[in-house]
């Protein structure tokens, strides 16, 4: 999300990303999967690639963003400034709600 959103920012509607093109409506969707499971978290059982519960709470949400973050930012240190926009306004974009693509 935050790759995509770093290209939305840079002027491009449409990104290749990991061989997979994304657009408005992948960066909508991933939006939407994200803030359902924090929204059922206490009714939905949800594991991780090991089989541990992972309870999607807007603390867990942050942890991941920060994580892929970082990672983002090691392989591309040069484009720090806008990876980290793109980082915040995604996250805010699920917690206040806003499900539209743009």
């Amino acid at each position: 999300m935050i790759r995509y959103r770093n290209g939305v920012l840079n002027g491009r509607g449409a990104s290749l990303l990991d061989g997979y093109m994304e657009d408005l409506a992948t960066d909508r969707i991933y939006r939407l999967m994200i803030a359902q499971r924090v929204r059922h978290a206490d009714a939905v059982e949800i594991t991780d690639e090991n089989g541990r519960s992972v309870r999607h709470t807007p603390e867990f949400v942050t942890q991941v963003f920060n994580e892929e973050l970082a990672r983002l930012l090691h392989e591309n240190p040069a484009h720090a400034a806008s990876l980290t926009e793109a980082r915040q306004l995604s996250e805010e974009m699920i917690r206040r709600g806003e499900f539209d693509p743009v």
